[in-house]
Formats: structure tokens, C-alpha cells, sequence
């Protein structure tokens, strides 16, 4: 009787999951509650059409522009302007899919549940991220389509398409972990979520805001001289040709002739240095997005569309403002000389995308962090009012 009690083998020891393996059935597992819902659905369908109505709004609208003014269309911008447009709706939705992800489940009393198991901190809050960030990716995938279709209508090709879903992706991404990271350090789901919505509209339009604040308390004034051709000098030359008929011979040599009279004034003159405040816009969502496609500027029209128009406004304000004035055009014969000197304004300047990913990628650490040590067990104190299970 001995020898057969003793033969029964004890429990093999139950080992904790590791971190990926930990991290992907918490995904899958919000993953199938989240397709459980029909509003994952509805929404995917409106979305659909919504992008589908603006891409025909707007094809619509550039060739009707092009028809009036009896150009060749170009459906260039359109790229843009789609691309644009999804990242918009990504700023909007991925708060939403993601805020509410663990501190509902706290206030459910559910998450306790989940925390008792063998399944690491870590591993239960980058699942979470997970999920939230590929329900993201879902409403691109169903914004592709039109995304293809812009691009096939305007001049660019596969790189820029591939840059585009990168950088949309990679924002969505760092959107829902910012949701998720406020999700677990705020008990309140309704809280979180606007604390995240605040967050994503600070980096959205707060950073244009603090750009122009910062260059309207260091912008300088200051009085300067410069010297221009005299109102008697003026006077003369006009006088060569008072009917205002066109440059003959005769007005031109008359015009020559008329001896040079320089003055000396005052004028007041600004400088603003944006070289030290341009990083501020570097966080910008739509600024990252615009520095990874492309800089395509045409050498007679400029900026050709949105993303250009954005990039090369950023970089230009790398290069610092011009502080001292010498402005001195009387000896200048004929009067109106252009003083551009052909150089590149984007020379010395460097990309500002890695920048604003960086910094936002540091923003997304420290949230993620504090929901770490937030959502950790055991919890040395927790909040008043707190659920256990």
C-alpha cells in the first residue's frame, strides 16, 4: 500500500509565461472582446465612407480648380490631404480605443482578476498597448484603399506611399500607448480619456500655440540706418518720363543722367529667433508625418502640397534670424536690383522628424513607466475607494 501511494508523481510546478508570450495572450484576449462589439464595426463602416466621401470631395474640388483656370490637373496634393485627413482621425480615435483600457477594468472590478495570475505587469500593459495599437492600425488598413488611390492619381511614387503608412503608423502607435500609460495611472476611465485627448490636442495645436508664444516674448526691436536714394532723387527721375508712356531712348538716358542724392533714416527693425524654438514644432504630429515623406519643392512654384509646405516651413526656421541690417541700395543703378542670391534656404538645415519622434517616444516611456508602477502588485498603498477584486 506504501509503494503505491508513493508512485503517484506530484504536480509538475505551474512556470510564469514569459514577457512576449505573456504580452500576446493579454493582446489576444482584449483583441476578441474588442471584435465581440458591434461598434468596432459601425465604426469601421462610417469611417469608410467618410474617407471615401472626402477623397471624392476633393479630387472633385482640384479638378474643377484646374478647369477654371485652364491648367493641366494635378492630383498631387491629393496624396497629401488623404494622408492628412487619416491622420486626423487617428488623433481622434486612438484616445478613445485606448484610455479605457485597464482603468475600466479596474473600476469593473476585473483587472484583479488578471493581476492574480502569472502573467507579468509588464507583460499585461504593453498586451494592452498591443491591442489598442492594432485596432488602430485596422481603421488604416480600411483607409488604405483610398490612400492607393491618391497616390495613383498623383505624381509620386511607392517610396512615399510606404513613408506615409510608416509614419501614420508609427503615431497611432505612440497615440494608444500614450492612452494606455494615462489608463493605468488614472483609476477614472472618463478621466483618462480626456486627459489622453488633452495630451494628443497639446501636441497637435498646443506646440503651434507655444511656438508662437515663445517668439512673441523673444522677438527684439530695435531702431536701425540705412541709407536710400533721396525724395529729390525720386523727383528727378520720375520727372524723365511724367506721362508714364514706357522707357524710350530718350526717358532712359535722362533717367541715367540724374546725379545720385543718398539719405540717411531710421527705420525699426525686428529680429525673431526661431533658430532656438523650432524644435518646439518638431513634437507635432503633423510635422513628423510631413519631414518623413518627401520635401518636393518646385524651383519656380515653391512647395508643391501639404507636406512640403509644412517641411520646408519647419526646417527654414533653423536658420537664425539676420541681427544686424545693412540695408544700403543708393548706389544701386538701375534702382530695382533683386538681392536674391540663389542659395538654397534649405542648406545647413536637418531633418526635424527623428527630433519629434524622439521627444515623443520619451513622453510615451514616462507615461508607460508610471502606469508600470501604478498597475504593479502587490501595491504597497493604494487609492481610496479602490476595488480589489
Amino acid at each position: 500500500m506504501t509503494e503505491t501511494i508513493s508512485s503517484f508523481d506530484a504536480p509538475a510546478a505551474v512556470r510564469a509565461p514569459g514577457f512576449w508570450r505573456g504580452a500576446g495572450s493579454i493582446a489576444a484576449l482584449e483583441l476578441r472582446q474588442r471584435l465581440r462589439s458591434r461598434t468596432l464595426w459601425v465604426l469601421a463602416i462610417v469611417w469608410f465612407a467618410i474617407i471615401g466621401a472626402v477623397t471624392v470631395a476633393m479630387w472633385a474640388t482640384l479638378s474643377l480648380s484646374s478647369t477654371i483656370y485652364d491648367e493641366e490637373f494635378d492630383a498631387y496634393p491629393l496624396f497629401s490631404i488623404i494622408v492628412y485627413f487619416v491622420l486626423l482621425f487617428g488623433t481622434l480615435v486612438a484616445p478613445a480605443i485606448s484610455a479605457g483600457s485597464i482603468s475600466s477594468e479596474r473600476t469593473g472590478g476585473t483587472l484583479a482578476t488578471t493581476q492574480v495570475t502569472l502573467v507579468g505587469t509588464s507583460s499585461i500593459l504593453f498586451g494592452k498597448a498591443l491591442a489598442a495599437w492594432a485596432t488602430g492600425l485596422a481603421f488604416l488598413v480600411v483607409a488604405s484603399p483610398f490612400v492607393i488611390l491618391s497616390l495613383v492619381l498623383a505624381r509620386t511614387g511607392p517610396l512615399q506611399l510606404l513613408t506615409a503608412v510608416l509614419a501614420l503608423a508609427l503615431q497611432i502607435g505612440l497615440f494608444t500607448a500614450f492612452g494606455v500609460g494615462l489608463s493605468a495611472m488614472i483609476s477614472s476611465p472618463l478621466f483618462a480619456i480626456v486627459t489622453a485627448y488633452l495630451l494628443v490636442a497639446l501636441l497637435s495645436i498646443g506646440t503651434l500655440i507655444a511656438f508662437g508664444l515663445s517668439l512673441g516674448v523673444a522677438t527684439r526691436y530695435t531702431e536701425v540706418e540705412y541709407r536710400t536714394f533721396s525724395q529729390e532723387y525720386w523727383d528727378a527721375y520720375w520727372a524723365c518720363d511724367p506721362d508714364g508712356e514706357g522707357a524710350g531712348v530718350e526717358v532712359l538716358a535722362c533717367q541715367e543722367a540724374v546725379p545720385v542724392e543718398c539719405v540717411t533714416e531710421t527705420m525699426v527693425a525686428s529680429s525673431t529667433p526661431t533658430d532656438r524654438f523650432w524644435w518646439i514644432l518638431a513634437m507635432n504630429p503633423y510635422v513628423i508625418v510631413a519631414d518623413m515623406v518627401s520635401v518636393r519643392v518646385d524651383d519656380e512654384r515653391g512647395p508643391e502640397d501639404l507636406f512640403s509646405m509644412v517641411s520646408y516651413g519647419v526646417r527654414t526656421l533653423q536658420t537664425a534670424d539676420v541681427d544686424t541690417y545693412e540695408y544700403d541700395d543708393c548706389p544701386t543703378r538701375p534702382p530695382y536690383v533683386s538681392n536674391d542670391s540663389g542659395q538654397d534656404p534649405l542648406a545647413g538645415t536637418i531633418p526635424v522628424w527623428w527630433i519629434g519622434l524622439g521627444l515623443q517616444v520619451l513622453i510615451a516611456g514616462g507615461l508607460l513607466w508610471g502606469g508600470y508602477r501604478r498597475l504593479d502588485t502587490p501595491a504597497a498603498k493604494l487609492p481610496k475607494g479602490s476595488r480589489v477584486a
